[in-house]
């Protein structure tokens, strides 16, 4: 099963200002995309059999799709951290 991130975190330090911390929840976006991606799914299905009967070498669209939603769920976990000169910004994906 592919879990795909939830929520991110953004926070940016300066020196000589208050910290910034921003919560992003990123499961309301998958909300919103939810049926674009079953439509999108449906349509790699149908032309990957289409392919299929037609006898073509190569019909993985539908696989191809899911593995782009794969590499989307494994940004779970990523954490960057820039260190600048004047600013400092940590951004952590969960």
């Amino acid at each position: 099963m592919i879990a795909l991130p939830w929520s991110m975190w953004v926070s940016v330090r300066r020196p000589d200002r208050k910290s910034v911390r921003l919560w992003l929840p990123l499961f309301l976006l998958w909300l919103i995309l939810l049926p674009l991606i079953v439509f999108a799914f449906a349509i790699t299905a149908i032309v990957d059999i289409a392919l299929l009967v037609a006898g073509q070498d190569y019909h993985h669209y539908t696989l191809l799709f899911y593995r782009c939603l794969a590499l989307i769920g494994d940004t779970r976990g990523t954490v960057v951290t820039v260190h600048g000169d004047e600013t400092d910004v940590d951004i952590s994906i969960r």
